[in-house]
């Protein structure tokens, strides 16, 4: 039996400034077990990004927006889909966040030991594109 879970428990935030890239999770305590897997999931997703991650045509274009895309496991605890599941309003970073999270959460592969919850569970997160400007200089 498959459970899904639409927990907004983290947002991966991939913000731009001076070239680097940087993400932030947001985790709130629902259910413990599923806290945690999707904390792990996000700061597994954080610690993997790069400015690559946020295409360059969106960032000349000043396009921003949020993506939220839905991560599946099965009950052995590997991956076994992932798609967009609410588009931010731009192709260009529907598909980033797509090829992010495949290349950061590659089907077939285990998931982090957090993940093994004995049954299989789809979780939504957000992919949060946004630019910042650079602090001035006095």
């Amino acid at each position: 039996m498959r459970t899904r879970l639409a927990f907004p428990l983290a947002a991966a935030t991939l913000a731009l400034a001076n070239g680097l890239a940087a993400a932030q999770a947001q985790p709130q305590q629902e259910d413990e077990p599923m806290g945690a897997c999707v904390s792990t999931l996000a700061s597994l997703l954080r610690s993997r990004l790069t400015p690559k991650d946020y295409p360059e045509a969106a960032r000349k274009g000043g396009i921003q927006g949020t993506v939220w895309f839905l991560l599946t496991c099965n009950s052995q605890g590997v991956f076994e889909g992932s798609w967009v599941e609410r588009g931010s309003g731009s192709e260009l970073l529907d598909q980033a966040a797509l090829h992010t999270i495949e290349r950061v959460f590659p089907l077939g592969t285990p998931a982090p030991a957090d993940c093994h919850l004995g049954h299989g569970f789809s979780v939504s997160l957000p992919m949060v594109y946004r630019l910042r400007t650079a602090p001035s200089r006095r």
